[in-house]
């Protein structure tokens, strides 16, 4: 099985900025030393809870301070950004680093509308034009626009020798449709809802032409893993506060577990029960649970997301679940 581990840099309470990216730079080196596969920034904007707006940006700094693990966008939300803009930018980055840069591409707008009339000049994309923004990024990064498009005269610069690996984020059968059919790999936001129709990876393959140049998928999954169930349990309040704030309309922020009120932790841990989104347990109940997960639902790699103030808690939690299955 192989791993990765998306980031969405999340800034606690407490913490200051500088020193939470370059933990996030500090983690990046130790999954590279625990054989991860790769490492993805998600993209926010308009939110004090999530440092990760820039996410080419961080993957540059990223890049310079690591050897081997790939570092790629989980993803870049196309809709703010132009079809050449987004082209030149990871052409750029697989130029100063070929082999190791992910292109992950998402529909969705990572944030309020506000920032994305801020984004966008004012300009927001209609989002029935999303897909045909993204087929177009593709086609200027692998030169397969049709002779007859607006845009088939313009040059990336530079010229990659090693394109990046192009990816599309979704949480749906249409969305695996859509990637298996412009030949993209595909990457399952599970960790959204907590759900994933076992057939879809199978659906999305089914969508690839022949010969097809991708046909990877992942599953992004939230997982708090521990010694014990019991630290586990406590180490997830911190994402059981943050998801059930978003869905009762309160301000969203992270706190260390040991900052939340008790009454709140009972509401919390009632709520982590119910909500399927994270795999919560020992080293060992996650890793299975973990491997059960990609043999049922066809998966080539679990990617891992988790909320965690120390950084070095992060690091072991990845290493000890590393330990267990990569290899497999």
């Amino acid at each position: 099985m192989k791993l990765s581990v998306l980031e969405q840099v999340p800034l606690f309470a407490g913490h200051d900025a500088r020193n939470t990216l370059e933990d996030t730079v500090r983690l990046a080196r130790a999954l590279e030393e625990a054989g991860y596969a790769r490492f993805w920034f998600a993209e926010h904007h308009n939110t004090s809870a999530f440092l990760s707006s820039a996410p080419d940006l961080l993957m540059m700094h990223t890049l310079q301070a690591t050897e081997r693990i790939r570092v790629g966008s989980g993803g870049v939300m196309a809709m703010h950004y132009g079809s050449l803009q987004m082209a030149e930018r990871f052409s750029i980055l697989a130029t100063l680093f070929p082999g190791r840069v992910d292109m992950g591409l998402g529909r969705a707008p990572g944030g309020d509308m506000l920032a994305a009339h801020a984004l966008n000049q004012g300009r927001v994309i209609d989002p029935t034009s999303i897909d045909t923004l993204i087929a177009e990024t593709v086609g200027l990064m692998r030169g397969t626009l049709p002779e007859d498009h607006p845009y088939a005269r313009l040059t990336v610069t530079p010229h990659a020798e090693v394109l990046p690996e192009i990816w599309l984020l979704g949480s749906s059968g249409q969305s695996a449709a859509w990637a298996g059919e412009h030949d993209l790999n595909y990457a399952y936001a599970q960790f959204f809802s907590g759900r994933q129709d076992p057939g879809v990876m199978d659906h999305y393959r089914a969508h690839l032409p022949e010969p097809a140049t991708a046909g990877r998928t992942l599953s992004a999954m939230g997982v708090s893993a521990a010694d014990t169930r019991e630290e586990a349990e406590e180490q997830a309040l911190a994402a059981a506060d943050f998801r059930l704030s978003m869905r009762q309309g309160r301000p969203v922020d992270f706190r260390d577990p040991a900052r939340i009120p008790e009454e709140r932790r009972a509401e919390l841990r009632r709520y982590l029960r119910l909500d399927p989104s994270f795999v919560v347990g020992t080293w060992d109940e996650v890793a299975g649970q973990l491997r059960t997960f990609a043999d049922t639902h066809g998966v080539d790699e679990i990617m891992l997301i988790s909320y965690i103030a120390d950084a070095e808690v992060k690091a072991t939690q990845y290493r000890e679940l590393g330990a267990r299955l990569l290899g497999e």
